[in-house]
């Protein structure tokens, strides 16, 4: 979620309409302060919706890993399923072993500890046996091995799941924040009287259409001089395009990727998803998962990335332009990449 922009407009707005106009609430106290005004109200709630965001980029980040330890632990877990097998499968001839022993004269006691479903006690007995079993060194050796890397493979499997686990209750830490930042910011706005909640929420919307305004006739980001070497729009971008441009409108939810609402991440992974392209649901992975395009070598449907530390994301769409989910304020909106979007722009990223 990227707001400061927004903020920025919105403060010259208040300027201009409300001059020095205040409000009787502080932030976080409900506390009367003749200091504070409408537009730093405004601020406020803009800056919890973008730690909310980071918080929800954190969470998709943590539960990639979340989804690799599960993939992990599967394979280790059928690892071990095969291990056994195998050393069933040496305990079936070392028993044939015992068998031929006792038709010849007996079985040595030893033998019969081998033999016994406890695995520690076939580990105790394993350097008699070796002795007593001299004909099957080498499989009772290959038992040996065996059974060790199987309580080998076991303890790695404990460590696995308890590292899942721990991935698991780091995720819901960070969506339990981000759910926070937003309570928070739904909180603050509500301690407004109704008159200046109308008076913001028509100082937003003006804003949101001279935005909507700008961005129809803002010029493309300057090219750059490698720009005419540049791809030309793909179908598969196309496709992304058509999609992103169709949800313009639709609400911000924290982890959301649709069909009826969105975070930034989910937007461009939904878009993609449209054209056949599986990318992650977080902005700092899909920017590790695309090459590397600069502001006036964009094309529809590269994605574009936002601040220090990637934490915003949205898809170009053409023109100047690109649409991405903002923030649970304005939703799903078309802005132009100029101004205080490019100078908070990264990188595109072509997928």
């Amino acid at each position: 979620m990227a707001t400061r922009r927004f903020t920025r407009a919105l403060s010259l707005a208040i300027a201009a309409a409300l001059s020095i106009t205040t409000i009787a609430l502080v932030p976080g106290t409900g506390s009367a302060d003749p200091n504070v005004t409408l537009e730093e109200v405004q601020q406020r709630v803009d800056a919890l919706y973008h730690e909310g965001e980071q918080a929800t980029e954190r969470a998709h980040d943590i539960n990639l890993q979340v989804q690799d330890a599960r993939r992990q632990l599967a394979r280790l877990r059928a690892d071990i399923a095969k291990q056994e097998r195998e050393f069933a499968k040496l305990r079936e001839v070392l028993a044939n072993a015992a068998s031929d022993m006792y038709a010849s004269g007996g079985i040595d006691p030893s033998m019969q500890m081998m033999l016994s479903s406890n695995p520690d006690d076939f580990l105790l007995q394993a350097q008699s046996l070796d002795q007593v079993l001299r004909s099957q060194d080498a499989d009772l050796r290959r038992a040996e091995v065996a059974q060790l890397e199987l309580a080998q493979a076991k303890t790695k499997a404990d460590q696995d799941l308890v590292r899942l686990r721990d991935l698991q209750a780091e995720a819901k830490k960070e969506r339990d924040a981000a759910n926070a930042k937003l309570a928070q910011a739904q909180e603050l706005l509500s301690r407004l009287k109704a008159e200046e909640r109308q008076r913001l929420a028509a100082i937003a919307d003006r804003r949101a259409q001279q935005a909507a305004a700008a961005a129809r006739t803002a010029p493309a980001p300057v090219a750059s001089p490698s720009s005419s070497s540049a791809p030309a729009p793909s179908g598969r971008g196309g496709s992304a395009v058509a999609f992103a441009n169709a949800q313009v409108g639709k609400a911000y939810v924290f982890g959301a990727s649709g069909p009826s609402a969105y975070d930034c991440s989910g937007l461009t992974m939904a878009s993609w998803a449209q054209a056949g392209v599986a990318l992650p649901h977080s902005a700092s992975a899909q920017y590790g998962v695309t090459s590397r395009v600069s502001a006036g070598s964009l094309v529809p449907g590269d994605l574009v990335f936002f601040y220090s530390g990637i934490s915003h994301v949205g898809i170009y769409v053409g023109g100047g332009q690109f649409v991405h989910a903002s923030n649970p304020g304005t939703g799903v909106v078309r802005e132009s990449l100029s101004g205080y979007w490019m100078s908070v722009f990264v990188s595109g990223g072509r997928v």
